[in-house]
């Protein structure tokens, strides 16, 4: 195995093709195919299924190996190459859900590069449903999803469970901390889909999601319905805590309480040591993120 072997694998499946990989090298498809066929004889291995009519690149077992190999062997001779210099920089991108990022890690984002110099993240806001399939398809380094799945080559960890509670304009000015689900007007909700748990719970009480009048899929749209109507919603509580510091909203409690939601942090095995790094500093962070997302008290509200 040689540099340029190495080179090419990595391309090919970074890229998701042949050819593009030849475009990116600069080399010729038939050259990215000597590589390709080179290493599969040397170690007698074969690396990629092959299909009639399928474009895209699908690796074997000895190709999700040998990746892993690949990726260290990268690692370390980039290694090799910064001996002298200290000032190596990687970017590590990160996928979540905009409630998480923006309620709850966002604290965490700005410590990362405080305490990492040489590592800059990318941040980018997916729906849970996706971040599996970016993960799978190395188009971001560490992902936090809302849904637990078990995939091959994939390690999923409970990063934080966070109570959901009710929220209403100030104006309405509740006596009651804790509310009877049949006295919330299902019209009035704005719906977000917090998952398949809080999707059967809602549905016990007010039916489908249809008959809801508003929809909406980010925690920022609640602002703007909340100020201008009698309206109401559920959301995890770091959304109320942060929407009750600006002191203009009501946060309680209901008699029957939504499922609480989990969090879990997805990655591949096998990051290189950059992303390592970040994916154990957020999950150190637990006792940070903790404190953001402790359960609302009654009495108190913080």
């Amino acid at each position: 195995m040689n540099l340029s072997q190495v080179e090419t694998f990595l391309s090919i499946v970074r890229l998701g093709s042949l050819s593009k990989a030849a475009n990116h090298l600069y080399v010729s498809q038939s050259t990215i195919s000597q590589r390709l066929n080179n290493i599969e004889k040397e170690y007698s291995v074969i690396l990629l299924e092959r299909e009639k009519g399928v474009k895209s690149v699908s690796l074997t077992n000895e190709g999700e190996r040998f990746y892993q190999i690949a990726l260290k062997y990268e690692s370390l001779l980039l290694e090799a190459k910064n001996l002298k210099s200290m000032s190596t920089e990687a970017t590590i991108t990160i996928g979540a859900v905009d409630s998480v990022h923006n309620y709850i890690l966002n604290t965490i984002y700005p410590l990362i590069s405080q305490q990492n110099s040489h590592i800059r993240i990318a941040v980018h806001t997916h729906q849970s449903n996706e971040i599996y399939s970016l993960i799978d398809r190395r188009e971001i380094d560490i992902g936090f999803s809302l849904q637990d799945r078990i995939l091959r080559n994939v390690k999923v960890s409970l990063l934080f469970e966070e109570q959901m509670v009710l929220i209403r304009s100030k104006e309405n000015d509740f006596i009651d901390r804790i509310i009877p689900n049949n006295e919330l007007i299902p019209e009035n909700q704005l719906y977000i889909n917090w998952g398949i748990d809080y999707h059967i719970w809602h549905e016990k009480h007010w039916g489908p999601p249809t008959n809801t009048y508003i929809q909406i899929d980010t925690a920022k749209m609640l602002l703007e319905f909340l100020s201008k109507g009698d309206y109401w919603a559920v959301v995890p509580v770091s959304i109320a805590r942060n929407f009750h510091k600006q002191g203009w909203i009501d946060v309680c409690l209901l008699e029957d309480p939504p499922p609480f939601r989990n969090c879990y942090q997805v990655e591949r095995e096998g990051l290189n040591i950059h992303a390592q790094q970040v994916s154990e500093f957020i999950f150190q962070s637990k006792t940070r993120i903790e404190q953001i997302v402790r359960p609302w008290e009654n009495q108190i509200g913080y």
